[in-house]
């Protein structure tokens, strides 16, 4: 653990009244096997190891803080094209503005967007820690080279068709011709 910073474990709940009372609070935050193997289990990983949050609260104002943190890990998914497993690191900076209590300019417009956190009462760190990875993951993971082989079955067995023989006006024909055999 680093000097001065206070472990917290992922399911940790910060009571946001307790922050006033200080002006910055540095944080580490401690994961278990079991954290790792949900936050897996949720985003659909393989694995994740070498998982990282280090941060701190500042006070900004009675109940407005700003947080600022770096999150790290390693995670392990199925490639999209081979389903072979792919490792990536992901390493994301946080800075987020939280602020207690309801969203009152969600009321005067809803389509106002605003970069506050609004929290009532307690923040979950794991929360903003598991939103942050969630983000970073890569939509379609596959190794640096690798490459789609688009040959299809169809194209293996040499039983493509022609494109007459798909057209709208061909297949209405051939409709038309069965329907007159009958």
């Amino acid at each position: 653990m680093l000097e001065n910073y206070k472990p917290l474990s992922y399911q940790s709940r910060i009571d946001l009244s307790k922050l006033n009372a200080e002006k910055t609070i540095k944080f580490e935050m401690i994961f278990s096997r079991e954290d790792l193997l949900q936050i897996a289990n949720d985003l659909d990983l393989e694995s994740i190891k070498k998982t990282k949050m280090l941060g701190e609260f500042t006070r900004i104002d009675n109940d407005k803080w700003t947080l600022r943190a770096v999150m790290g890990a390693t995670i392990l998914q199925k490639s999209v094209l081979s389903l072979k497993p792919v490792t990536t690191r992901i390493d994301e900076k946080i800075t987020r503005r939280i602020v207690n209590g309801p969203d009152l300019s969600i009321q005067k417009s809803e389509l106002e967007l605003n970069d506050d956190d609004f929290i009532d009462k307690e923040l979950c760190l794991g929360n903003i820690f598991f939103e942050c990875l969630a983000l970073a993951l890569p939509t379609y993971p596959k190794e640096t080279n690798e490459v789609f082989d688009s040959i299809s079955l169809a194209q293996k067995v040499g039983e493509i068709p022609s494109n007459e023989e798909t057209s709208p006006f061909a297949i209405l024909s051939a409709l038309k011709k069965k329907d007159s055999d009958i």
